[in-house]
């Protein structure tokens, strides 16, 4: 059914008398909204094709308005690739390979081989297409007790395995100088001393030089005796004996003592025997001296009331301590004073010290004041700095002890960490010892001394632990 519409320009193209742009007209067996319709008012619109639409093929723009044809040309210049990926779309490069070549002449394309040469060479030998490797033989046997390659090819060297009747002509290692075996020779035939009870060590006389320490067959020290272990050597001028450690001689004990004293046998000695028939064992500190020298121990005397000079005495001669002021509470009446005597110095110097835990020591003779350095006296405490000291009731130090901070391990997984810390109250940091990351893991303080490590996962590599005290 052909249906006749009148059209009308307006102001955006030509549209249907009757009708508005959102209604409905049905055409060609499909519905389309009259305001897709664009046309000049001559055309059917069902069959309007728009002037602006082109077609551009390689670069080339065609325009749709009129019917078009294209030819594809027969030369192949893209290839698309298939389901399994092995060519993706674009242009094809022909490369040549390993003893491959590719030659093109015109539109003609050439895969061309490239043959190989090979030479015998390093005992190969090459018959036809195949390379053989000569091997010979050398001497005679049913083993095999050698293979050297030559510049010809290989050489087999052959043996004869030893048979049960052959091995029973030889002796087995394992009894070689072994209990139950056989003794060894040394060098020079000889069974070793080592393989020798020991009574059987031979005993050597000569004469020992001090001064190089070696053994002389003669007194003159002429003739040298080369050292062996496992024997005895006596010096005939002293009578005493020596061995050989393999590099020195060593003294043993000298000879023998015929008498002590004048005693022979087993001698047992005492006082009586060496003169101190009136010695006894009291202590000197417990003895009264009849008589002495001097004093053991220099006393000092001093004076009190009066202002006096402090003198020491040691018993070896009287001492006098002057008298340098009396207080006026002391004088009654008048007194003379005799200035005779009087001198600007001490006939003797004297001597001034102090001991104990300072010492201190000073000469003076009364012509000029004196100055003298203190020592203290060491507590046995090494200088240094300490994180802990014991004082003793005058303030010194007397013992000091540094804390362990930390304690550094390497685990390879889960496990426990024994420290020597002392304290729950730590730090503890892990760090993988290949890539030197930080790790994270559980920790459970076991007890003051341990700590448990768990991790989430195994480990690649081994891990470095440091425990650190918190409270020092």
């Amino acid at each position: 059914m052909d249906i006749k519409y009148a059209y009308y320009r307006s102001s955006v193209g030509y549209k249907i008398e009757g009708k508005t742009d959102n209604d409905i007209l049905t055409a060609g067996g499909g519905t389309r909204g009259i305001n897709s319709f664009w046309h000049d008012g001559n055309l059917n619109p069902l069959d309007y094709v728009p002037k602006t639409r082109t077609l551009t093929i390689n670069g080339t723009a065609y325009d749709l308005s009129a019917n078009r044809s294209f030819t594809t040309p027969d030369t192949i210049t893209r290839l698309k690739g298939g389901a399994s990926g092995s060519l993706v779309s674009g242009d094809v490069t022909l490369a040549a390979g390993a003893n491959m070549a590719v030659n093109q002449t015109g539109n003609t394309i050439t895969l061309v081989s490239t043959d190989t040469t090979y030479s015998a060479g390093s005992g190969l030998a090459l018959t036809g297409t195949s390379f053989s490797l000569p091997v010979t033989t050398s001497g005679t046997g049913n083993v095999v007790t050698g293979i050297t390659q030559t510049t010809n090819g290989i050489t087999v060297s052959l043996g004869s395995m030893p048979t049960t009747s052959d091995l029973a002509n030889y002796i087995p290692l394992s009894q070689k100088g072994a209990a139950n075996g056989v003794a060894a020779l040394d060098a020079s035939g000889l069974v070793p001393a080592s393989q020798l009870p020991s009574y059987v060590d031979d005993v050597l006389e000569g004469y020992y030089k001090t001064a190089d320490g070696k053994f002389y067959k003669e007194a003159g020290y002429t003739t040298l005796i080369t050292g062996e272990t496992g024997k005895i050597y006596v010096s005939l001028d002293t009578n005493k004996t020596y061995r050989w450690t393999g590099t020195t001689f060593v003294y043993i004990t000298s000879g023998a003592v015929d008498s002590v004293n004048g005693l022979t046998g087993v001698v047992v000695l005492n006082k009586s025997h060496v003169g101190l028939g009136n010695a006894d064992n009291t202590a000197d500190a417990a003895k009264n001296v009849l008589s002495a020298t001097k004093w053991t121990t220099v006393r000092t005397i001093t004076l009190s009331g009066v202002t006096a000079t402090a003198q020491n005495i040691d018993g070896s001669g009287n001492v006098t301590v002057p008298i340098t002021a009396v207080p006026a509470t002391l004088l009654t009446g008048t007194a003379a004073v005799n200035t005779t005597g009087s001198a600007a110095k001490l006939t003797t110097p004297r001597t001034i010290s102090a001991s104990g835990d300072a010492t201190w020591t000073a000469t003076f003779d009364g012509s000029a004041n004196v100055t003298s350095g203190l020592t203290l006296a060491a507590t046995g405490v090494t200088a240094g700095t300490y994180d802990e000291v014991t004082v003793d009731a005058k303030g010194r130090v007397t013992a000091g002890s540094n804390n362990v901070k930390s304690y550094t391990t390497s685990i390879s997984g889960t496990g426990g960490v024994v420290h020597n810390l002392g304290t729950r109250n730590v730090d503890v940091a892990m760090y993988d010892t290949v890539t030197f990351y930080k790790i994270e893991g559980r920790i459970r303080l076991t007890d003051p001394n341990k700590i448990d490590v768990e991790f989430d996962s195994a480990l690649p590599n081994a891990v470095s632990i440091t425990v650190t005290r918190k409270d020092i």
